[in-house]
């Protein structure tokens, strides 16, 4: 399991975790990283539902704590003696790289390291899951099986997958994350709560008279911030059902259609504008900066947005 090393990454530091704890005796909270040690945050692209942060922290013991929201840590640095206090008694366990800690909203954690301890930090909104999967026969509540050091391939790639974006920021976006925590929360609900849940894969589509409402809606809001919360709402579905049945009608999923869409309405603003500001088009389309409008155009188009301007005006 091969992760990038922080000291390969070009840093953008976080002032302090978006992720954060609650400390056991003051019950007040407290970050889960201290300053300067989160390499990068799914904040800093507005992902709702999860908060993902890559970090880099220093030999310490935090205090006991309650979790807060559904939390994993997935190693991605040397191999570390991670300890954790047991009631009266210090238990260890050897971390490798992509084998993952998971504990509960709310449960209890007292850990420590004595070496630097670099780590994929995932943190799922447990309202996020309860309401995302409410009409699927999920009790309000879940918990998943508390694990020190396992390892599961899919955790460890979405890990990776998760440090990736965060990395090269290729996506981004309230949309793109909902997806992915969407798809995160589901595989952990399968394979890692305290009752596993089968989940069966809703066959039909979206009527013709949802299809429409909801594409006129996206059209209509290409240049705002979409999210895959609020189109489940308007049609009165829970996230998991929207999302499959909105794939099942058009092949598509909500993410991949509203991206395809702002780079088809850009090809044009590019086209019918004389003196194109691919900044200004950038944000007119719904993307968050020029750097995520280019890297979209470019993997959809196959030329970055300033190569197809020229080729346009030729």
């Amino acid at each position: 399991m091969i992760f990038p090393h922080p000291r390969n990454v070009v840093e953008t530091l976080m002032s302090e975790s978006q992720i954060h704890l609650i400390d056991t005796v003051t019950e007040k909270p407290f970050s889960a990283a201290p300053q300067g040690c989160v390499r990068r945050s799914s904040a800093e692209v507005g992902w709702r539902g999860i908060v993902v942060e890559m970090h880099s922290i220093p030999p310490m013991e935090l205090p006991e704590h309650y979790v807060q929201g559904h939390r994993l840590i997935v190693h991605a640095g040397q191999p570390i003696e991670y300890e954790w206090k047991d009631n009266s008694h210090w238990r260890s366990k050897l971390l490798h790289p992509g084998e993952f800690c998971l504990q509960s909203h709310g449960e209890v954690n007292f850990p420590r390291w004595h070496d630097r301890f670099e780590f994929i930090a995932i943190a799922l909104d447990p309202t996020f899951v309860d309401r995302s999967f409410q009409d699927s026969g999920i009790k309000e509540g879940t918990c998943f099986q508390e694990q020190r050091a396992a390892f599961d391939p899919v955790i460890a790639d979405f890990a990776q997958r998760f440090q990736a974006e965060l990395i090269s920021r290729s996506y981004g976006g309230v949309l793109y994350g909902e997806s992915l925590a969407l798809a995160f929360a589901l595989y952990l609900l399968q394979q890692h709560s305290v009752c596993p849940k089968s989940f069966s894969q809703p066959r039909g589509k979206l009527s013709s008279l949802q299809l429409r409402e909801i594409i006129e809606y996206i059209h209509a809001n290409l240049s705002e911030e979409l999210s895959l919360t609020h189109l489940a709402e308007l049609l009165n579905l829970s996230v998991f059902h929207f999302a499959r049945l909105f794939k099942n009608s058009l092949g598509l999923s909500p993410h991949q259609y509203v991206l395809q869409n702002r780079v088809e309405r850009a090809k044009k603003l590019i086209t019918v504008c004389v003196d194109t500001n691919l900044t200004d088009i950038a944000l007119q389309v719904g993307f968050y900066d020029q750097t995520h409008f280019g890297k979209a155009f470019k993997r959809t188009v196959g030329v970055s947005p300033k190569v197809f301007a020229k080729l346009r005006a030729s």
